[in-house]
C-alpha cells in the first residue's frame, strides 16, 4: 500500500479535506472548510495556502517552486529548525535546518462546524516537533519543540511566511516602529526602525524586542493582514529585489513584486534554550481585514 492510499485509508475524506500526490514524495493535504481552504505539505509540514472566504489566498507561492524531495518548497510557510539561518558551528549544514526538506506525520486530523485541525510531528532521538494548525477564518500555527535528551540545547527557529501582496513598492508595514534589527543587506550592522517599513530594494532584517501585532498594509488589494506572534520577541522582513531573484532558482524574473516575507521567529538573541524535559512554543495567527 502507498503512503498515499495509507492516508486516505487512516484519514478518510468527509467533504472537509482530501489528499494529493501531486508529484513522487510530496504529499498535501487540502482543506475545505466554510470558513476557508487551505493546502498542507506533509514535505516540510509545511502550509502552502490560506484562502478565508471571500478573500484572495494570503499565502504567496512561487511559480517556479520545486516540488520535489530534497529541495525547499519556495513559498508558503517553511518551518526553519533547529537553527534558523546559517548553522552557528558547521558551515557544511544546511541552511535553516532540516525539516523544511524532510517527510512529517500527520499525527492528527479533525474537522467541525467551526474549525480544521491539522496536526503534525517530527520525531527526532531527543529533540522533537509538533506543528499544530488550525483553520477558520483565521491561520493559527503553533511550532512546540520539546527537549527529550539528557543536554541542554539551544534552538532557533522561524515560521516563514510568504505573504501575497499586490505590488513590493505599494506596501507598508508597521508594528516595528522604533525597534531594533540587524541589517543582514548592510554587513549586519545595528539599526533603529524609524516609521513604518517602505520598499524600494533588498531588504534582510531580523528585529527585536517586539511585543506588538506586525501588520502588512496594502492598498491594491484593499486589506491588510495582520501577524500576532506568541513565544517570540523577534521578527523577520525579507524581499530578495531584483538581483537576488535572478540568482534563485525557483522564482520567477517579478516574483519578489508580489511577496514579501514577515516571519515568526526565535533568532538572533531571542534563541531558546530547552533543559532536559522542557519545551517550547512558537505560535503566530495571521488573519486579514479591510482597508
Amino acid at each position: 500500500m502507498s503512503q498515499l492510499d495509507d492516508l486516505k485509508q487512516q484519514f478518510p475524506a468527509n467533504g472537509f479535506w482530501h489528499f494529493t500526490e501531486p508529484q513522487a514524495g510530496i504529499l498535501l493535504l487540502h482543506i475545505h472548510h466554510d470558513c476557508a481552504t487551505a493546502t498542507v505539505s506533509l514535505y516540510g509540514g509545511q502550509v502552502l495556502s490560506f484562502q478565508p472566504r471571500g478573500e484572495d489566498d494570503l499565502l504567496w507561492l512561487s511559480s517556479e517552486a520545486h516540488f520535489q524531495p530534497g529541495k525547499a518548497i519556495r513559498g508558503g510557510i517553511p518551518i526553519c529548525w533547529p537553527w534558523f539561518g546559517p548553522h552557528p558551528s558547521d558551515a557544511e549544514a544546511p541552511a535553516h535546518g532540516t525539516v523544511r526538506k524532510s517527510q512529517w506525520q500527520l499525527h492528527s486530523l479533525d474537522s467541525d462546524q467551526s474549525s480544521a485541525q491539522i496536526v503534525l510531528s517530527y520525531p527526532g532521538d531527543e529533540l522533537s516537533l509538533q506543528l499544530r494548525i488550525v483553520i477558520d477564518s483565521q491561520l493559527q500555527l503553533s511550532l512546540t519543540s520539546d527537549n527529550r535528551g539528557s543536554e541542554t540545547a539551544t534552538i532557533s527557529s522561524a515560521l516563514h511566511s510568504y505573504f501575497a501582496i499586490s505590488d513590493i513598492t505599494d506596501i507598508t508595514i508597521t508594528g516595528l516602529e522604533d525597534k531594533p534589527f540587524r541589517d543582514a543587506v548592510n554587513n549586519n550592522r545595528a539599526c533603529l526602525q524609524r516609521g513604518a517599513i517602505h520598499f524600494n530594494g533588498e531588504l534582510d532584517r531580523v528585529y527585536q524586542n517586539v511585543d506588538r501585532p506586525i501588520c502588512i498594509h496594502d492598498p491594491g488589494l484593499k486589506r491588510l493582514i495582520r501577524i500576532d506572534n506568541h513565544g517570540s520577541s523577534s521578527a523577520v522582513v525579507w524581499n530578495p529585489w531584483i538581483e537576488k531573484s535572478a540568482r534563485l532558482g525557483d522564482m520567477s524574473p517579478e516574483g519578489y513584486r508580489q511577496m514579501v516575507c514577515v516571519e515568526t521567529t526565535n533568532a538572533d538573541s531571542d534563541c531558546i534554550s530547552l533543559s532536559p524535559g522542557q519545551r517550547h512554543s512558537l505560535s503566530a495567527v495571521i488573519s486579514v481585514e479591510d482597508l
